[in-house]
């Protein structure tokens, strides 16, 4: 619980960090994490990497329908049942995405336009949080190409995580 309660203080005090530093941004300019705290937990690497490279990141652990209109948003998913996104992951996915990514080892699976016109959402699903962590961890060049794209990073130099 303890390990829980300074993952999430870490990751708050790099949004907090980046929100000062990334004010002046556009609401375009802030990159949406849907995440049970459980998924938060465990991709405490993921974090220190966005906050890292300066990426303004927005935690959302519950009332996800207020980001369905954000342009880009990440989804750790992974868990069913209540506490999780298995809802919202039910609405940008469809239920033969669902199926492919509920297996050992998860999927990362990325939609366009979903909610919005020019919204991109990264899903990293899986039979559980640690199925999607794997799946976060192993398509990690992949994603990391959409965010460097996003926030016009350097992505020609490999990312630490």
């Amino acid at each position: 619980m303890r390990e829980k309660k300074r993952a999430l203080m870490l990751a708050l005090a790099g949004l907090m960090l980046s929100t000062v530093f990334w004010g002046y941004a556009s609401e375009y300019d802030k990159l949406f994490i849907v995440a049970s705290p459980k998924a938060i937990d465990m991709a405490k690497e993921f974090f220190n990497s966005m906050n890292n490279e300066s990426i303004p990141l927005v935690i959302i652990t519950e009332q996800f329908d207020k980001v369905k209109n954000e342009k880009y948003i990440v989804v750790l998913g992974g868990a069913k049942g209540p506490g999780t996104v298995e809802d919202f992951v039910k609405l940008v996915l469809t239920k033969e995405e669902q199926a492919s990514a509920n297996q050992p080892g998860g999927k990362m699976i990325v939609k366009e336009n979903v909610f919005t016109q020019g919204q991109t959402i990264i899903v990293f699903e899986g039979t559980d949080e640690a199925a999607a962590a794997e799946a976060r961890k192993n398509g990690r060049k992949s994603w990391w190409q959409h965010i460097a794209k996003w926030f016009e990073l350097d992505s020609s130099t490999p990312m630490l995580y």
